[in-house]
């Protein structure tokens, strides 16, 4: 199972400022761009300060949400919400 190196791939990401979208954290564009690939059970969440968590190859796609929101909160993500599920925007 991913779930370990999902929550260490977007604290690496974050953390190291992978090249981006020039209107968010720069991090949060190339997580983004990462978990767009992955496969399915995945989730992405960002916060209102733009710091993103992402979960991919969970066991369902709840578990994928609630570690997606976990990752976002731990990098330190202000009310993270989820706003992609299996590569599908989720409107909030």
């Amino acid at each position: 199972m991913l779930k370990g190196n999902s929550l260490i791939f977007a604290a690496i990401a974050v953390a190291f400022g992978i090249s981006g979208c020039q209107s968010a954290d720069p991090g949060t564009y190339g997580l983004y761009k990462n978990y767009r690939v992955q496969s399915d059970n995945k989730a992405y969440a960002i916060g209102t300060n733009k710091i993103a968590g992402a979960a991919w190859g969970a066991r369902d796609i709840q578990e994928a949400q609630k570690l997606a929101i976990e990752t976002c909160v731990k990098l330190g993500g202000k009310n993270c919400n989820v706003v992609d599920i299996n590569g599908s925007s989720v409107a909030n």
